[in-house]
């Protein structure tokens, strides 16, 4: 009687089964009864099916994660744009001193394809175009360098001639989009910060005491969150644990600031300066009189 194979051999018995096709997801070494006096172990996982698998996957990775690989119009301003850093060599601190100042992937995919105006701007410019690409740059991260740089490669691909006065005019127009920019960060960073969870807690916990819960239904906000909040506020002694799970700002000292009081000066009743110890008279005064 010849052996069964490994997935007959087990068949009767469903334990056994499911044992074997858990090992098969996995890869695992199980035993298989190659003849009924010795049994040899043997990876039951298809080595030749797995290999090509794996080789398809890798190719349909490489053409699916980057599909601007075969945009030409990208590549031609993701080169434009490192040949412009290039020639000008500008540079920017880096861990073992300056380096250049090269624009990462992520920021140029980001003006290119996410960006709604920039590519218009580029490819068919406008009386307005120079200044709308600098606001976008900056508002997408890119640095003052960068976007100086991006422009002047702008003019190159469009054939302008560089001159002094239009280097001029885009350094001025860049600290102005520049400084636009930085100010429109400030204030948002600003409201952000006064809107926060952690602001919120403190204004709402100064009107009444209140629970982890209750805060959480009343801010708008996950139990978690607003425990996590009310545990630094605790740390810096800015928020106080009342009771087990009620929570309040620390009260302040009622105690008055102390004054200084002047010493009054005593008043003896009448009658009693008879019973007072004079001084004796100084020799001045005996030889005056």
């Amino acid at each position: 009687m010849y052996p069964l194979p490994v997935e007959s051999h087990y068949r009767s018995n469903r334990a056994e089964s499911f044992r074997i096709y858990n090992s098969r997801r996995v890869g695992l070494r199980v035993a298989k009864p190659s003849s009924p006096d010795c049994f040899m172990t043997e990876n039951i996982y298809n080595s030749n099916i797995s290999p090509r698998l794996q080789a398809a996957v890798r190719k349909a990775a490489d053409w699916s994660e980057f599909t601007y690989k075969d945009d030409p119009e990208f590549n031609g301003f993701c080169d434009v744009i490192r040949k412009e850093v290039e020639h000008q060599k500008i540079e920017r601190p880096g861990k073992n001193g300056p380096e250049l100042d090269s624009v990462r992937k992520n920021k140029l995919y980001g003006v290119w394809y996410i960006a709604s105006t920039f590519r218009s701007h580029w490819q068919q410019p406008t009386t307005h175009s120079q200044n709308d690409i600098l606001w976008i740059l900056y508002n997408r991260g890119w640095s003052y360098d960068q976007g100086r740089i991006a422009v002047v490669a702008w003019w190159r691909v469009h054939h302008r001639t560089l001159t002094a006065a239009m280097l001029e005019r885009l350094e001025q127009m860049a600290d102005r989009v520049w400084g636009e920019v930085e100010t429109k960060k400030r204030k948002k960073k600003m409201k952000t910060q006064q809107n926060s969870l952690r602001n919120r807690i403190i204004w709402f916990l100064g009107q009444q005491t209140a629970t982890t819960a209750y805060l959480a239904e009343k801010l708008k906000a996950t139990s978690k969150a607003v425990d996590s909040h009310l545990y630094r506020l605790r740390k810096e002694g800015k928020v106080e644990r009342l009771s087990w799970g009620l929570h309040g700002l620390p009260k302040r000292s009622e105690t008055a600031p102390a004054t200084v009081h002047q010493e009054r000066p005593q008043v003896r009743p009448a009658g009693e300066d008879r019973f007072a110890t004079r001084e004796p008279m100084s020799a001045s005064c005996v030889n005056a009189g």
